[in-house]
């Protein structure tokens, strides 16, 4: 692996951010870990790194089955080497995956090759490019070049969101996935809504909405049409020498300002039957999808009804993993998986159907995935839940839940809020 000391900080490169060409930002390289800052200094728990791609080799646009063989080493840099699996993203594809829907305008998948990337050391206030192979001169040079852009100076006030549909809208969705649920349709429907801002913020740094959270997936990618910020409590799924790990979030408590109050919300969510109910429907579904690139008798809960607590909400989360065939590669792995249960229910067929039905327009990137497929075969990919995407015509943040037949709308709608209240709210 090449390892080159780039001469700027991570904050210099990161008040860039916007303008870099096709650029994917993973902070903590999607590895799952806790950070309350980007800035160092600001925070007793600033996050270790970051991993930044930009200025591609090659892009592709995945819009069939057959284009994802073309998610392999780029040509010109192909290698009888083995790599040694890092920890996280160093060269190779990366990007989203959209939220599959049969009237969605956007190809599948937007992917980027990038040969190398750069390490935002957040500890020591450096950055380095890392590569796995040689890199020319030349190519050191590109990928060290920045834009200078002046610093934001003045205040940035909160933007405008409008709800795209009205709580009696919400409502009638709600009690139609309510008549499938007891007509034995399904078990659990994750219904959503989105939000709308008019503003065009395809040149705004994000970088103020990934400081405001302690999301663990968090991560930033660009094209020519549109930017993707997330604040992802949510891991899909990651294939690691060969181990598959999934952890599905259901269950979902405020956070409270008042220790107590915050305690009381955690006990009340850890001892909920039907959150567990519903996060075991779930874990359930998973353990199906491992089981598709699994060895046999190796899918393992590893952990049941565990607490995560993030900036504005508690999460009760499981962990199932397993032992990835070895006649499978990771992308085999992340498509049978495709899209994450937890985001729209079980049976997951039948439940995408009522989504699709029920949902007044197509949710994009919303519930998809962003992450990576390393040369090295080490791949990791979040839920895209808790997203901003911004586009010239303006931007739009999606909310929403599993219904199961002993939810209440109220309760449901006001879950909704407290999920994306706070992405709201942040000046971006």
């Amino acid at each position: 692996m090449t390892h080159d000391k780039l001469p700027f900080t991570p904050a210099k490169l990161l008040n860039c951010l916007s303008f870099l060409e096709h650029p994917i930002l993973l902070l903590n390289g999607l590895s799952g870990v806790n950070y309350t800052s980007l800035t160092v200094g600001q925070s007793s728990h600033p996050p270790r790194f970051a991993i930044l791609g930009h200025k591609p080799l090659k892009s592709l646009k995945v819009v069939k089955d057959t284009d994802y063989s073309s998610l392999t080493v780029y040509p010109d840099t192909q290698t009888s080497t083995r790599f040694e699996q890092p920890e996280h993203f160093i060269s190779g594809w990366a990007g989203i995956i959209h939220y599959p829907q049969s009237h969605a305008s956007e190809p599948e998948g937007l992917f980027n090759y990038y040969d190398a990337s750069i390490y935002l050391d957040f500890e020591s206030d450096e950055c380095f490019l890392l590569s796995h192979y040689p890199l020319t001169e030349e190519r050191k040079k590109e990928l060290s070049q920045l834009r200078e852009i002046e610093p934001q100076k003045t205040a940035i006030n909160a933007r405008k969101w409008t709800p795209g549909w009205t709580k009696r809208q919400y409502q009638t969705a709600f009690e139609r996935v309510q008549d499938y649920l007891l007509a034995g349709d399904c078990y659990q429907v994750n219904l959503a809504m989105p939000f709308f801002c008019g503003d065009d913020l395809t040149d705004t740094n994000p970088l103020p909405l990934l400081e405001a959270f302690d999301a663990p997936f968090s991560g930033f990618f660009k094209n020519d049409r549109y930017w993707i910020a997330t604040v992802s409590p949510e891991r899909f799924v990651k294939v690691e020498n060969g181990i598959i790990t999934t952890s599905p979030i259901k269950g979902t408590s405020p956070r409270h300002p008042d220790p107590k109050c915050d305690e009381a919300n955690r006990n009340q969510l850890l001892a909920s039957e039907k959150n567990q109910a519903e996060n075991l429907m779930i874990v359930d579904l998973l353990r199906n999808d491992l089981s598709r690139s699994a060895e046999p008798h190796s899918v393992k809960v590893e952990k049941l009804f565990a607490l995560e607590s993030h900036a504005n909400v508690h999460h009760m989360v499981s962990t199932i993993t397993a032992k990835q065939k070895a006649s499978l590669t990771p992308i085999d792995v992340v498509r049978n998986a495709f899209p994450g249960g937890s985001i729209t229910g079980a049976p997951k067929v039948r439940a995408m159907q009522i989504i699709e039905e029920l949902e007044l327009q197509n949710r994009g990137a919303y519930c998809g995935s962003m992450g990576y497929f390393d040369d090295s075969g080490l791949t990791d990919f979040n839920i895209l839940i808790r997203t901003i995407t911004a586009t010239k015509d303006g931007a739009v943040c999606w909310g929403g839940g599993g219904i199961v037949v002993d939810s209440t709308m109220d309760d449901e709608y006001q879950e909704i809020l407290n999920k994306i209240g706070k992405i709201l709210a942040t000046p971006i």
